[in-house]
């Protein structure tokens, strides 16, 4: 299932943008095991169900859509500190969402 691989390749590159956030330190955030994160990880768990994943999304402080529904990469853009400590801080997730949106509402140049 696409979800479970999105899932997987996304909770990687979250706990890694989360300052190196271990699996068994995000596994006491939202209550369940390290393997239950390590099988998450390995997109083995097929339904991780809408709690489980609303969970998640609050403890790697990003909106829910981004979790699940895109595959993420880790880029390094220089901002201005300001910019990254609002990033870092809890208005982060949104601010991320207005990003990603306004970059998917300019047009794509065409490919000829």
């Amino acid at each position: 299932m696409e979800l479970t691989r999105i899932l997987a390749t996304n909770l990687r590159v979250l706990r890694e943008l989360r300052g190196r956030l271990g699996q068994l330190e995000l596994a006491q955030k939202i209550g369940v095991s390290r393997r239950t994160i390590a099988r998450l990880e390995n997109a083995e768990v097929a339904d991780p169900g809408v709690e489980q994943l609303r969970s998640l999304a609050h403890a790697l402080r990003v909106p829910l859509d981004l979790l699940i529904s895109r595959r993420l990469v880790t880029v390094s853009i220089p901002v201005p500190h300001d910019v990254r400590d609002r990033l870092d801080g809890d208005e982060g997730p949104a601010l991320l969402a207005k990003i990603i949106q306004l970059v998917d509402d300019v047009p794509r140049p065409d490919k000829r």
